[in-house]
Order: C-alpha cells, then structure tokens, then sequence
C-alpha cells in the first residue's frame, strides 16, 4: 500500500473537472482552480505564450473568417488544451470564439459575423442587428446602430431560433470530448440584464428606458429571458457542465438598478436558470461587475453556484464573503490594479489571499478584467508560475 487514505488517493488523482466538481460539492478537492478570464485579445495571447500552438477561434469577435456553427477539429481541440493548460485553467468554454474573454462566444450568445476588414479595424454585425467596430493596437471596440432605438420598439427585434439544431451542430461532440480529456466544460449564456444593452438598445437608452417606460422595457428583458432559458436548455441537453453568463448589475460604488428592480425582473430569470441547469445536474457561473452588497443575498439565493469577480476595490470582499456560509463559491479575489503593481508586492497581495481564503473555505482565483495589453512578459510568467504554486493545496 502507498500509505495514503482513501481521501488522499482520490485527491492525488483527480482530474481538472473531477477537482471543479469536488469543490462545488463541498467536498475534498486537490487545488484552488485558476479560471483566469483571459486576454485582452488573441494577438496578446500569442505574444505572451510564444511557441505554442494556440488554437485560431480563441477570440470571441470573428477576424479572419465568420464562425461556423460546428464542431471544432481534432487540431484545433487539441490546441484548445494547451491554451487551458498554459494559463492553468480547469475550465474549456465550447463554442466557437469561446474561450478568450469570460462569457462570450459559442451558440448560446448572439452570434457575430464579419462585414467590413480594413488594416487596423473590422465592423462585424450581430444576430440581432446591432454593429460591433473593433480596433487593435490599442485594444478598443464600440457597439452601434442597435436594432432599438427605444424599448417602446420592442415588438420589433427579430431574434434567431434558439431551438436551431443546426445552431448545435458538433457542440456535444465538442463537450464530449473536453469532458473525457479531463476539463469542466462550460457554455456561455447572454445576460438577462447586460445582454439587452449588448444586443439590443443603447446602454443609456435601456437604463433610462427602465424608468420611463417599464412595461416594455420588462417586455424587453423577458423577451431576451425566455430565448436564454432555450438555449440553456439546449445547451444542457448536450452534456455540458456549466452555464456561464455576464449581467454586471453594479458600478463600483452601487448598483446600476434599484434592488426591487432586480428582485421583481431579472431574479426570476436568475431562480429560472439556475432550477433548469440543476435539474440537469449542471451548475451556474454569475459575472457580475461592481459593488452588489445590496442585493447579495438575492443574488446567492438565486442558486448560482459561482459568483464572480469580488473585487476589493469594489467593496467585495472575497475572505469576508467566504465566512458567511453561503452555498455560492465565490470567484475572484484579484485586485483591479492588481497588473499594475511591482513583483513584490504582487507576490505579497497572492501569498496573503491564498493564504487567508484557504484558511476559511472553497473558492476560485480570478482575474478582474483580463490580462491587460500593458504587461510584460517576464511579468506575466512571474504571475503565471506564482498562482500554480500558490494554487496547490
């Protein structure tokens, strides 16, 4: 016999998904995951990993070419691997374009096709209408000519059929696969509330929109509601591990929307989600930027299983969060300006974060915003090669 409790035993072989699950079972698990968010775009990523062949649809913006909706190749899944592996992540997000930013890309958001490629700047239009103009060096993109000009128009939008089997093609087999190599598998949802602003109607349009005419504007997030539970339910149907969507509902000092606001219209949604991927015993993973104290104990009692990002800057305190003996595992625990800092005290923020939230529960390192263009490479590895230290337990 090695010597090793049966615990021990289990632990020393667990795979990436086999940790994720552990962990959100409450659980013995082998290490803290590091679900980092990504780069600011798929040039970054290169630059940062060169020698290493990472796959061509990272990016949730189409360059080259429109994303077809189908399975990835042999060559490509494999690429896919050695992007999760170089940044230590245990998570592969499905769908095309899905894997560089946290929440976008794959056939459960509004999908982006090419109309315009000059030197420097691309134009890609959206499903639901709206234009995308996308810039490099610097990284900058802006989202114009929404299909709303105002949310008494919504019995206009037009959205595409999220029961398309053909929206699915390849997805499970996809799934399937990661799932076998050893990875949490993931597909990304729009937002109830961020995804009618991203998709649909200017953002100062469907905020104002929210208290002069409230009938459509409910109308409006339902609408996007009712499609999203769809494609979950497609998503689902497929094999997939996790639903990941993006409803930033805080700046950094307070909520964007009123807490009744939130508990009245997108906490349904919220309960909706959570109860359907449940049922198939699949878990939520909730991106929300911004100070959300108020409506926390909506938000964990909606039955998401991972809340993202709590960001101190923002009043959400990760170590604090994890003694109040929630069933939501918090993820985050970066620092907005955290890229910014000298080695040192980078290296004194991790060893101090790793060592206080390991002391009082599970969770899960992430990243406030991506890995910024501005960071050298030598930083980078530095940052890379402390949280896989740091991540062991």
């Amino acid at each position: 016999m090695d010597g090793l409790s049966d615990t021990q035993r289990r632990k020393r072989k667990m795979t990436c998904r086999e940790n994720m699950i552990a962990l959100l079972r409450g659980e013995p698990y082998n290490s803290v995951p590091i679900w980092l968010m990504g780069f600011d775009n798929d040039d970054l990523a290169r630059k940062l990993n060169p020698g290493l062949r990472f796959p061509d649809n990272l990016y949730h913006n189409p360059e080259k070419c429109d994303y077809p909706w189908d399975s990835i190749s042999d060559e490509e899944r494999e690429r896919t691997l050695t992007y999760t592996r170089a940044i230590h992540k245990p998570v592969t997000v499905v769908g095309w374009g899905a894997n560089m930013a946290l929440g976008h890309g794959g056939p459960g958001e509004f999908h982006f096709h090419l109309s315009e490629v000059k030197e420097n700047e691309r134009v890609l239009v959206c499903e639901t209408g709206s234009k995308r103009l996308i810039k490099k060096n610097p990284h900058f993109y802006h989202d114009f000519d929404f299909p709303l000009k105002t949310a008494g128009e919504v019995d206009r939008l037009k959205l595409p059929d999220p029961r398309d089997p053909a929206r699915y093609c390849g997805f499970e087999e996809d799934v399937k696969f990661f799932r076998e190599a050893g990875y949490f598998t993931a597909a990304n949802l729009n937002g109830f509330f961020s995804g009618p602003h991203y998709y649909c109607i200017d953002y100062q349009e469907f905020l104002m929109s929210t208290l002069l005419d409230p009938v459509n504007t409910k109308k409006l997030i339902d609408l996007i509601g009712e499609w999203n539970i769809s494609a979950a339910d497609e998503l689902l149907e497929r094999g997939v591990d996790c639903l990941v969507l993006c409803d930033d509902l805080g700046s950094a000092d307070n909520l964007l929307i009123s807490p009744e606001l939130y508990e009245n219209w997108i906490l349904p949604w919220h309960k909706r989600l959570c109860a359907l991927a449940h049922d198939y015993g699949a878990y939520v993973h909730l991106h929300s930027h911004g100070n959300i104290l108020k409506i926390l104990d909506l938000v964990c009692a909606s039955g998401v299983d991972m809340l993202d990002p709590f960001d101190i800057c923002e009043s959400m305190d990760l170590v604090t969060f994890l003694g109040q003996n929630t069933n939501t595992v918090p993820v985050g625990g970066c620092h907005k300006f955290f890229f910014s800092w000298d080695r040192d005290r980078q290296n004194e923020y991790l060893t101090s974060l790793f060592s206080r939230a390991n002391r009082v529960g599970s969770w899960i390192f992430m990243d406030t915003g991506g890995i910024p263009e501005t960071i050298k490479k030598e930083d980078y590895d530095f940052v890379i090669n402390r949280l896989g230290e740091l991540s062991k337990r």
